[in-house]
């Protein structure tokens, strides 16, 4: 009977050592442990710039999955930072987007026209000037930048997703914003994972009542999904990289993703001075 009590003690010291560490992480704990996954601080402070190029497969997945390949080039220095791309398709062959330090730029796909990804970008310009767009594959990445952007950052808890069990961060921007922007990182090895951004615009006022009954509410939810993370120059960077617009709204619900296969990485190149301005034309 003794060595049987004995036995549940350490049982359940056991259980309480182990619950401790969980019930004591704090979002700063995850931050830490997510920037110790890139790299060492030495190796991240030693980029100044960094460069990813690869492939992109444009899909509309609400029209039958219709595709449309090209090419995508990322360039990031500082607090700045430049997606584009290059698509074989003639109503659709670029996008551009960047930020130059002081503004989000977001280029027109056609004579002023952008994309349904470049209007929600140019409403939520936060996502380019706090550097959450693209994730660790910029130095502009916000959770390295906190000092700079001051987002408050808040631990929304542990979840199991697609078999992995994961920490969710909260994050909301200096100022407040109407997204909801939520950052998905791996349990075991901390590393930056997913973003969701999401967004509900208020229902449109018809010329009647009747009319205004009629309308409904618009759902947006963007996601970006990162993978295949190997090393490049001292620092672990995913090498695929999904974006996935949905909205869903009066017409019903469109659905557009871009996945990146990124191939080739470079660091501290001299630049253009030019390289973060995005002509709109």
């Amino acid at each position: 009977m003794k060595s049987f009590k004995s036995a549940i003690c350490l049982l359940l010291i056991a259980l309480f050592c182990a619950a401790v560490p969980a019930q004591k992480m704090k979002p700063e704990d995850v931050i830490t442990k997510h920037l110790e996954s890139i790299g060492t601080a030495p190796a991240r402070a030693a980029v100044k710039n960094q460069m990813a190029v690869g492939e992109v497969v444009f899909t509309v997945v609400s029209k039958k999955s219709q595709t449309t390949l090209g090419r995508i080039v990322m360039v990031s220095e500082g607090t700045k930072n430049f997606l584009g791309m290059n698509l074989n398709a003639v109503d659709y062959s670029r996008e551009n987007f960047s930020f130059d330090g002081k503004s989000p730029h977001i280029a027109y796909v056609r004579t002023n026209v952008r994309s349904d990804l470049g209007n929600f970008l140019l409403s939520n310009g936060v996502i380019l000037e706090d550097g959450l767009l693209g994730g660790t594959l910029n130095t502009s990445w916000a959770l390295g930048n906190l000092s700079t952007n001051k987002a408050k950052i808040s631990l929304d808890g542990a979840k199991k997703m697609d078999g992995k069990e994961i920490y969710v961060l909260g994050y909301s921007p200096k100022g407040g914003s109407d997204i909801d922007i939520k950052l998905y990182f791996d349990k075991e090895t901390f590393r930056h994972i997913r973003t969701e951004y999401k967004r509900v615009s208020s229902a449109a006022i018809g010329r009647t009542i009747d009319e205004s009954a009629r309308q409904s509410e618009t759902r947006f939810k963007v996601t970006e999904t990162y993978g295949d993370f190997r090393l490049e120059n001292g620092l672990t960077l995913p090498h695929s990289y999904t974006i996935n617009y949905a909205v869903t709204g009066q017409n019903g619900t469109s659905e557009l993703e871009w996945k990146f296969n990124l191939t080739e990485f470079a660091f501290n190149n001299p630049l253009d001075a030019k390289t973060f301005e995005t002509d709109a034309k």
